[in-house]
């Protein structure tokens, strides 16, 4: 069912509810209207052309990290938890974009062992694409400080850039965004209750949810837990 048909049932189901109910129109308006979004921080990729299909390369890049099991391909799987989001987000404005499949990325990198000294405007010409994400993880870890492993909490500061390959001569738009989760409002969460795997995966998918709102329109009410330096 196209995403239109189903705002369509929703409107239905909801006003029938509120009448229901006896709520008044003003309430009925607030539940009927569209969702407000913010526009994307740094570039918005996706187009509402039918005729067009942005096609996208996601590039990570891990920058001293310690070797830790849990790090093991946490930089693909972002890649991977990234290009859904970014999806979704298209989806929900009935935009087009297509994200080139992270294992030919990875071949490309391991067939070009210097593709870190090249511009990335030259990658994505050689590997079809509009759009060029960069993403350099400058510090990522599960445990909270001093907990001594005992409480997991995920943190991650990644230097997020995006380059429009048509614009060879552009400077790529960067900024740095950083995760904390959970929040400091919730705390940490006891390492004996709780299974490192899943919260690997639960943390991940949220710093890709975050992420994603760099490249795309997202929620409004997200921006609230958005923070960090403004994008250069």
């Amino acid at each position: 069912m196209k995403a239109f048909d189903r705002r369509a049932l929703l409107a239905l189901l909801v006003g029938a509810a509120i009448a229901g109910s006896g709520c008044d129109v003003q309430t009925m308006a607030y539940f009927l209207m569209p969702e407000a979004r913010e526009d994307a921080i740094l570039k918005h990729l996706a187009s509402d052309d039918p005729k067009k299909d942005p096609r996208v390369v996601i590039l990570t890049y891990t920058n001293g990290l310690e070797t830790r099991a849990e790090f093991i391909q946490a930089d693909r799987c972002l890649a991977d938890q990234l290009a859904d989001q970014l999806k979704k987000l298209a989806d929900t404005d009935q935009q087009k974009l297509t994200v080139l499949p992270q294992r030919k990325v990875e071949t490309y990198k391991n067939t070009h062992p210097n593709w870190k000294e090249m511009d990335l405007h030259q990658i994505g010409r050689a590997l079809g694409a509009d759009y060029v994400i960069y993403l350099e993880i400058t510090s990522l870890s599960l445990y909270e400080k001093n907990s001594f492993n005992q409480f997991l909490r995920g943190r991650a500061e990644i230097t997020a850039s995006v380059a429009e390959v048509a614009k060879p001569d552009e400077e790529p738009k960067s900024n740095t965004v950083t995760v904390l989760y959970p929040s400091e409002a919730r705390g940490g969460v006891s390492a004996f209750d709780s299974n490192p795997v899943e919260f690997r995966q639960k943390f991940l998918k949220q710093v890709a949810k975050e992420l994603s709102y760099q490249f795309s329109r997202y929620p409004k009410r997200d921006s609230q837990f958005m923070d960090g330096p403004s994008p250069f």
